[in-house]
């Protein structure tokens, strides 16, 4: 009965690890350093979102267009070399962005639209 008390002070007594030593990082667990303090994988505020710009393909254009057709979100037409492209079957993330960027301002199109017989909610990302 005295031994487990034992133990439990002897354990409580002893001084608290830190754990693996890899040096002061800086910052929370699972957060890269960098100059913007973004963490990994999130978009920064105001700009295109990962999911949206892998839509993209290999190279993101300097100013990236997109226009959505308010009655779907698992679609949307991406500016790509000066023609609009439809690309569909979107994830439930991707829908949530698509579904975001109907709440962001209008702009006008740079080049005409496609003639779906719905007015398209075009944005363009900074």
């Amino acid at each position: 009965m005295l031994v487990p008390i034992l133990i439990s002070a002897a354990l409580l007594a002893m001084p608290q690890g830190r754990g693996h030593d890899k040096g002061d990082r800086g910052g929370p667990p699972g957060h890269a350093r960098g100059g913007d303090g973004v963490p990994p994988g999130l978009a920064k505020k105001g700009g295109l979102p990962p999911g949206l710009a892998k839509k993209f393909g290999p190279r993101v254009p300097e100013r990236p267009y997109i226009a959505v057709d308010p009655r779907y979100t698992d679609r949307a037409y991406f500016l790509i070399d000066g023609r609009w492209e439809l690309r569909k079957g979107f994830n439930i993330g991707l829908q949530a962005d698509v579904r975001d960027t109907l709440r962001l301002a209008p702009v006008p199109p740079p080049v005409p639209l496609p003639r779906i017989g719905v007015d398209l909610h075009v944005v363009l990302f900074n």
